[in-house]
């Protein structure tokens, strides 16, 4: 009975060593499980507006991104009162249990940063109509003559024809980046021009009888653009460095003579006109006989243009329109309506290989398209390749 006893024992032992083994080996294995369910990930959202474009396993990066974006639109140097991205990019932090599934994080920056910048689309093209110049085309797409002669090596000025395909390459961007810059420049103060009667000259004759000097003046504005296009400028202060002077212009008042009392006075009409041509009209030191009276209304309208936003050909052609010209072409087609000359008066038309203006005397002329794309006077010297002067007689 006593071997029984014991061998039962022994039986005993073992289940209850078995039953306490069996519960440590589950509560390790609950333990572990519960471990490994409560164990997260961090991640970083960057956000366009409510849309999720990337997600990153760093802070650093994330903001590293907003920061390329707006340092695109944004010069060296600048004194930056605002930048503004709309919609807003933004970084939010989210957590993922690791047991969930791991969202696809984004490797590096430079990819992303273009793609919200704007990526190349497909080419666009234009079939040239009958009439069409290179300025037109340019400002119906949006763009500037130097790039579309750029994007396409087979087109000049000259050589434009009906039916010839031009190209353009667009972008889209996903986002608008505004820049507010505080800029303190030197800036040109035009002239006026009074003018004195003379009895020396015939009615519809002017001269010049003191040239006009611009002034200078140190203006501080606060610039805004968007994508780095000048949207809006906001002066804030000026001061006149140097004043302008005026430009002194003779107007004539002596009543032209009859054909008759021409007749009767040849004599004293041939020494005056002898006189008046041996001292001829003269502007900017040069002098010109034959200067028509429409000069003087094609430079004062090419001046009440001043600041407006356009190019160089409806700058010219509105010009002339004012005296009753109407004409619009390339810069080149403009030499038709004159003479050429070498002693250029206001009011002649400059002509350049890719460029017109109108001349305003003192070696200035009135330029549209000029620093940014608006009307304002400028040296007769410029990018383009100067031709020569055309003379509306």
């Amino acid at each position: 009975m006593s071997i029984i006893k014991e061998i039962k024992s022994r039986r005993d032992s073992v289940l209850i060593l078995a039953l306490i083994v069996t519960l440590v080996l589950s509560t390790t294995i609950i333990s572990s499980a519960m471990t490994a369910s409560s164990k997260t990930v961090d991640y970083w959202q960057l956000k366009l507006g409510n849309k999720t474009v990337a997600v990153f396993d760093n802070e650093s990066q994330a903001k590293e991104v907003i920061e390329q974006v707006k340092a695109k639109y944004v010069a060296k140097g600048a004194n930056v009162e605002a930048v503004e991205i709309d919609p807003a990019l933004t970084v939010n932090q989210i957590t993922v249990k690791a047991s969930d599934e791991q969202p696809k994080v984004e490797k590096g920056t430079k990819k992303l940063v273009d793609k919200l910048l704007g990526d190349e689309k497909a080419s666009k093209t234009y079939t040239v109509q009958d009439g069409d110049t290179l300025w037109d085309i340019a400002a119906a797409f949006g763009t500037d003559v130097d790039t579309i002669l750029a994007a396409n090596p087979n087109v000049s000025l000259e050589s434009l024809m009906p039916g010839d395909v031009i190209k353009f390459s667009s972008k889209s961007s996903l986002l608008t980046v505004t820049v507010k810059e505080k800029v303190t420049s030197d800036k040109a103060v035009e002239f006026d021009t009074v003018y004195e009667d003379t009895d020396a000259l015939y009615e519809g004759e002017e001269e010049v009888k003191t040239e006009g000097v611009q002034g200078t003046e140190k203006v501080t504005e606060v610039v805004t653009k968007s994508n780095g296009k000048v949207v809006s400028t906001k002066v804030l202060s000026s001061k006149t460095v140097k004043a302008p002077e005026s430009a002194v212009v003779l107007r004539g008042t002596k009543t032209k003579e009859t054909p008759a009392a021409q007749s009767s006075s040849s004599n004293s009409r041939s020494n005056s006109s002898s006189s008046r041509a041996s001292s001829s009209r003269s502007y900017a030191g040069s002098s010109q006989s034959g200067y028509s009276a429409n000069g003087n209304t094609i430079l004062a309208a090419a001046y009440s243009q001043l600041g407006v936003g356009q190019d160089c050909t409806s700058l010219v052609s509105n010009s002339l329109a004012a005296a009753g010209i109407y004409f619009h072409g390339w810069p080149q087609q403009y030499a038709s309506l004159g003479s050429w000359t070498s002693n250029p008066v206001p009011g002649d038309i400059v002509i350049y290989d890719t460029h017109v203006a109108i001349y305003a005397g003192g070696g200035t002329a009135v330029h549209g398209g000029w620093n940014g794309g608006t009307t304002a006077v400028g040296p007769v010297s410029c990018s383009a390749n100067l031709i020569g002067y055309i003379h509306i007689g």
